[in-house]
């Protein structure tokens, strides 16, 4: 029986690669489009309910914008709109937190859990609140250079590098980068309120025209239904405009199936809209749909090369192989199937990647073939941008 190449790996960069940060929280609540990114990265995704929070996550709001997270520990935090902040937590025990926000611009409330051995902070540029267990709500005005606590209940430890005092409930304290902290009383009706209102009216509901695997670079619809999140019944009065994102730069959105790319914003029409959805890549990828005043909406898609592209792929690949002189790869690879591929690094299509070697604008570094326990050969490409020479 003949051998099949079971992968086409295509390695576009080299990078280190570091464990992944462990989930510390999860968003519970959400009003509008909220973004996140990991420690890792510095582009923001639209974020959706329910997504988990892993150490070093940052967040950020919008104006009009609000956001609510819960902890392992059962701390709640509500972020405010026009907020930018820093999510570090670690396990105590196993009921317990070592949490540590920062807020580099807008502010935040929280009601803490209490905690014998776990501790939870605030961290701005100008002060620091610490807590066993209360409830609090700091804000930093990022242009004032200026953090104000106000407590609810319990006592929060709050300072700078000037000095610290201990705030009780109905107390509040202010603290710039040259002062140190000022505590006073607080009045019931200057106590934040905003937390109190920061539930969406609507949610979506998205349902695809095609269920299960997708082949890659076929289009399929998916339908937007504004819900709402009171009544949880349709909304078809909804005429206001909605964003849609894709989660990879391979996988592509439109809205008539002519033109693509990794996002776009829509208006609805009688609480309804459709889009239409196209994977680049084998693997999964999600679109999230966000708007004003609404609870996000993530849908995943998962995507394959069909057999008919597997054998174009192949194809393509021994006649490539045959151009650039590898031609005992070309024969190698004549008469076997390709039963799968993959990009193991780089964000890269594969048709692509190949068209580009073709073109000499790549170039292939390594190709390496690996026997595998099952009878299948794993045929590696080390492929990379060709450098320019100076003349």
């Amino acid at each position: 029986m003949k051998k099949r190449i079971f992968v086409l790996i295509f390695l576009l960069m080299i990078s280190s690669l570091t464990g992944e940060a462990r989930v510390v929280a999860a968003i519970s609540a959400m009003k509008g489009n909220v973004h996140i990114h990991s420690a890792s990265e510095r582009k923001y995704e639209s974020a959706y309910k329910g997504q988990m929070i892993r150490g070093g996550d940052w967040i950020k709001t919008d104006l009009n914008v609000f956001v609510a997270i819960i902890f392992l520990d059962g701390s709640n935090v509500k972020i405010h709109s026009e907020t930018e902040m820093e999510i570090n937590s670690s396990r105590v025990t196993a009921k317990e937190l070592n949490t540590q926000l920062y807020i580099a611009d807008g502010q935040a409330w929280s009601q803490v859990s209490k905690q014998k051995y776990g501790e939870f902070q605030i961290k701005t540029p100008t002060a620091i609140a610490s807590v066993k267990g209360t409830e609090f709500n700091v804000d930093f005005d990022d242009l004032e250079e200026s953090t104000t606590l106000t407590v609810i209940e319990g006592e929060v430890l709050f300072g700078n590098d000037l000095s610290t005092v201990l705030a009780g409930a109905m107390e509040g304290a202010t603290a710039t980068k040259d002062e140190a902290p000022e505590k006073y009383k607080v009045e019931p009706k200057d106590l934040p309120q905003w937390q109190n209102d920061t539930d969406p009216s609507w949610g979506f509901k998205l349902t695809p025209s095609q269920i299960g695997k997708h082949p890659v670079n076929q289009s399929v619809k998916v339908s937007i239904q504004v819900i709402n999140t009171k009544t949880k019944e349709t909304d078809n009065k909804y005429k206001n405009e909605v964003q849609v994102n894709t989660d990879s730069e391979l996988f592509f959105i439109s809205k008539d199936g002519s033109s693509w790319s990794n996002t776009i914003n829509m208006v609805l029409k009688d609480g309804r809209g459709t889009v239409h959805i196209k994977g680049g890549d084998e693997g999964k990828s999600s679109i999230v749909v966000s708007a004003e005043n609404s609870e996000s909406k993530k849908l995943s898609f998962e995507f394959y090369i069909s057999k008919t592209q597997k054998k174009t792929l192949n194809e393509k690949l021994s006649r490539i192989a045959e151009k650039k002189g590898y031609s005992d790869v070309s024969q190698f690879i004549a008469g076997k199937s390709l039963k799968s591929t993959a990009v193991t690094l780089g964000d890269a299509n594969i048709t692509e990647v190949l068209q580009k070697v073709d073109t000499g604008e790549f170039e292939i570094v390594t190709i390496k073939q690996v026997e595998n326990s099952d009878g299948t050969i794993s045929l590696v490409l080390d492929i990379k941008p060709r450098s320019k020479v100076n003349k």
